[in-house]
């Protein structure tokens, strides 16, 4: 359908969406020239064997619908994070509940707040809801300036989103910040803490912040993802740690009926408990994290500071033509506008091999254009 038919009865907010097309992966030509997918923040790695057999053992039951609350995975989160069962929601990937935050607080004229350069979902979620997007530039070294998003709230603000660490740059809050943030934030705003890369953060020295936010009046839900540190990413399951059950009852009522599946479900409860096979794979981001910092740096690139799974460097030639070229001999990263540069480019930590084959081929081009 199209034509003026469709403009009629398809709501403005959603005519005025972006359309941004799927990250398409291509197909894999083989050893010899192979596909560094190094723009999606995916774990090189796939899951432990058990949080496979366990997937497997879902899958022969699929003729059944799944527990829709995930009370199994639920209380595993329970008793390993100290939050009531009831204070937890689940969702099909954090992204479910980015969502879910927004609809359940906006309304047209509201106002919510987000960091710039950052996850689109932010700005998607908002204006899905008829509410207006204000997006506050992120600090020099990449991480939320909490200060200004402080200045950003108006009576009007309903919902505020900081993420740490954050996307697309990998800079973290300090713990001074997150505390300003909790005091100073009014109690009539939801504050939504993306935590999607919690645990590269914790491994990276950040603080716990689940004793900060519970200081915090107003309410909060703090989402994180198994898609990362857990290498799940195919199968779209994270969860959400709010301030009380009447909050975590509204993520309940919005919820799409069983949107997380069984198989994701198994999976992610069997995830909790391969915790060796999370740790390798933490250590390794870590040291080529270092790695290709230190090799880009050599050839003029900028690392910004990352407690995640990529890396973002400031470019000393054109990002987009960069990451187009990086293209060429299929090597997949994600480019992006600073100000006042030629751009930033992000890219996923992936194997040692990903590692020299982007620090080789950024020397090559460097040269080139």
């Amino acid at each position: 359908m199209t034509g003026p038919i469709a403009e009629r009865i398809i709501s403005p907010r959603i005519r005025r969406l972006k359309v941004v097309p799927p990250q398409v992966k291509p197909p894999d030509p083989g050893p010899l020239h192979p596909v560094r997918s190094l723009h999606l923040n995916e774990s090189p790695f796939p899951p432990a064997p058990s949080v496979v057999e366990a997937m497997q053992h879902a899958a022969a039951r699929i003729n059944r619908y799944p527990d829709h609350d995930g009370g199994e995975l639920v209380r595993a989160l329970s008793a390993r994070t100290g939050v009531a069962a009831e204070r937890i929601v689940i969702g099909a990937g954090s992204n479910e509940l980015l969502y879910a935050s927004a609809d359940i607080v906006l309304d047209p004229g509201h106002e919510a707040i987000a960091p710039h350069p950052g996850f689109p979902t932010y700005e998607k979620a908002i204006s899905m809801r008829g509410g207006t997007y204000v997006g506050v530039p992120v600090r020099d070294d990449g991480s939320v300036d909490i200060a200004a998003t402080l200045a950003a709230v108006t009576p009007k603000t309903r919902l505020v989103f900081v993420a740490s660490p954050h996307n697309p740059t990998g800079g973290m809050l300090a713990k001074a910040y997150i505390e300003r943030l909790v005091y100073e934030l009014p109690d009539d705003v939801l504050l939504h803490f993306d935590e999607a890369y919690y645990e590269f953060g914790r491994h990276a020295g950040g603080v716990e912040t689940l004793p900060i936010l519970e200081r915090r009046r107003g309410p909060w839900i703090a989402t994180r993802s198994f898609s990362k540190a857990y290498g799940l990413a195919g199968i779209r399951v994270g969860y959400g740690l709010t301030n009380a059950r009447e909050l975590a009852d509204a993520y309940r009522k919005v919820r799409v009926n069983f949107s997380v599946n069984a198989v994701a479900l198994a999976g992610a409860r069997a995830a909790l408990d391969a915790g060796s096979h999370m740790q390798a794979l933490l250590d390794h981001t870590a040291a080529e994290r270092r790695r290709l910092a230190a090799a880009l740096e050599g050839i003029g690139f900028e690392a910004l500071p990352s407690a995640a799974n990529f890396l973002t460097v400031r470019t000393p030639k054109p990002a987009p033509a960069l990451a187009a070229a990086l293209r060429e001999e299929n090597i997949f990263v994600l480019p992006f506008p600073w100000p006042g540069t030629p751009g930033a480019i992000r890219i996923t930590i992936g194997s040692s091999e990903d590692t020299d084959a982007v620090a080789a081929a950024m020397a090559r081009l460097l040269k080139a254009l």
